[in-house]
């Protein structure tokens, strides 16, 4: 090898290293604004707040897609918060009722459950985030909810195992 072709060869690997050190340091990451379960836009009269038991926090665009994400990554998750969706306060997941189902569907899709497409007809079989799971502080809250809305209200742990079983 002549020095030409060893100084194209350590531009070469230098070249990579610093492309390989540049990806290491700046990974890319998930937006801020996104739910870390199904990478949908966060609303702030949903947002389920996972602190994480690395000290971090996580967000997710409502209580459901909260509660997927904790049973998906055990251990991982110290504590849970739910809003309120009357206030907009954060209240302890464990303490808040919730009401599933309803006639409002909050951060699924808007365009339906069934969509024309060049190749045929597709029908929306699942959505992580559906049925609608919302919190509230009070039992009270979320019964006025429920004559609203529709739905069954539930406790956490009821919210928990309609999750897991779905």
């Amino acid at each position: 090898m002549n020095a030409r072709e060893y100084l194209v060869a350590g531009a070469a690997a230098a070249a990579i290293a610093i492309v390989s050190l540049f990806s290491y340091r700046y990974e890319i990451r998930p937006a801020a604004d996104v739910c870390r379960a199904c990478q949908r836009g966060l609303d702030a009269g949903m947002t389920y707040r996972l602190e994480m038991a690395n000290g971090t926090w996580e967000e997710a665009c409502c209580p459901r897609c909260g509660i997927h994400y904790a049973l998906n990554h055990p251990g991982a998750v110290r504590q849970m918060w739910a809003t309120d969706l009357t206030s907009g306060a954060r209240i302890l997941a464990r303490s808040a009722y919730y009401v599933e189902g309803g006639d409002v569907e909050y951060c699924a899709p808007q365009k339906g459950s069934v969509a024309r497409e060049p190749q045929g007809v597709s029908v929306l079989t699942y959505d992580r985030c559906l049925p609608t799971l919302v919190a509230f502080r009070t039992e009270e809250a979320a019964q006025a909810y429920r004559r609203q809305h529709g739905g069954r209200v539930l406790a956490y742990d009821q919210a928990l195992h309609e999750v897991r079983t779905q």
